[in-house]
């Protein structure tokens, strides 16, 4: 879904990692040329300067509610949500666009003022079982505008779905950013014990990282790390009671923790009802005609 936007700063979720230097690279002392060259660092172990990046942050920015959810009724309805197809004629030439405007309304039947649903669009025909997605754009005011293009000759409906309302959007995004955790992993060790017995431990892993469960218990003898030199990646497992770091065997996934409060699971279920088109009955054909 494209977005019309004006130009955001880079999200902090990479930016934690040198918040200090971010602070004060605009000043123009020693301290401040260092943290600049820190700043530079940082993004050139990612492969990527700070102005790529930048643009690639706001290519995929995406808008948020701008209010607290508390209840399921302020969410996006595909119920009272409409659309209407812009200057509707009654036919058309292939190769033409056709736009069509879409209202976001909450289960109130309140028109929303924010942005950030994911609608898909579909222009369709049954019969010769034709159909083409159109370019969603986010007005960033509960309005979503689309534009298709008519490829074939003959008839066509549009049908617009919500995927996602605004809000389970935020949520999914929280969960993202917050509880890198969700899914983790069991790490094996295995080692001689007295008297000639073996000794045996399962104890959790993940990939090191600011979020994660392990990363609650700090640093010192919490935890086994180990670096991969081809990826740069950590691999960070709770210390076995028993056993030393070097007798990790294998390991294998462990399962999922699921963090969802009461009101993201409703949230998240109203998204995923079975049919849920925005509107079947306000799907006006329209005939194209053939090319001249």
């Amino acid at each position: 879904m494209g977005n019309e936007r004006e130009k955001r700063p880079p999200p902090s979720f990479l930016s934690l990692h040198s918040v200090e230097c971010h602070h004060s690279s605009n000043s123009s002392s020693p301290a401040g040329i260092s943290s600049q060259t820190q700043i530079s660092s940082f993004y050139s172990e990612l492969g990527i300067s700070l102005d790529a990046y930048s643009r690639l942050q706001q290519a995929v920015y995406w808008a948020e509610p701008d209010r607290s959810i508390t209840s399921v009724s302020m969410s996006t309805s595909p119920d009272n949500t409409t659309f209407i197809i812009e200057n509707l004629k009654e036919s058309y030439q292939i190769g033409e666009e056709l736009f069509v405007m879409v209202h976001a309304k909450d289960s109130d039947n309140k028109f929303k003022s924010y942005g950030g649903d994911f609608f898909q669009a579909k222009l369709f025909w049954s019969k010769t079982k034709a159909s083409v997605f159109g370019e969603v754009v986010d007005l960033l005011n509960g309005s979503y505008s689309v534009r298709f293009l008519l490829p074939w000759v003959g008839e066509a409906q549009v049908a617009v779905r919500l995927i996602h309302s605004s809000e389970a959007v935020e949520v999914l995004k929280r969960h993202r950013e917050t509880d890198s955790d969700r899914v983790y992993f069991n790490g094996y060790y295995e080692g001689p014990g007295p008297d000639k017995t073996k000794l045996s431990e399962t104890v959790k892993c993940n990939v090191k990282w600011d979020m994660n469960g392990l990363e609650s218990m700090r640093t010192g003898d919490c935890c086994c790390e180990y670096n991969d030199p081809r990826t740069g990646e950590t691999w960070r497992c709770k210390r076995p009671k028993s056993l030393p770091c070097s007798a990790l065997v294998h390991h294998s996934m462990g399962g999922y923790r699921n963090r969802l409060t009461y009101n993201d699971k409703m949230l998240l279920a109203e998204a995923d009802e079975p049919a849920c088109p925005v509107s079947d009955r306000a799907a006006p054909s329209s005939g194209c005609g053939e090319q001249h």
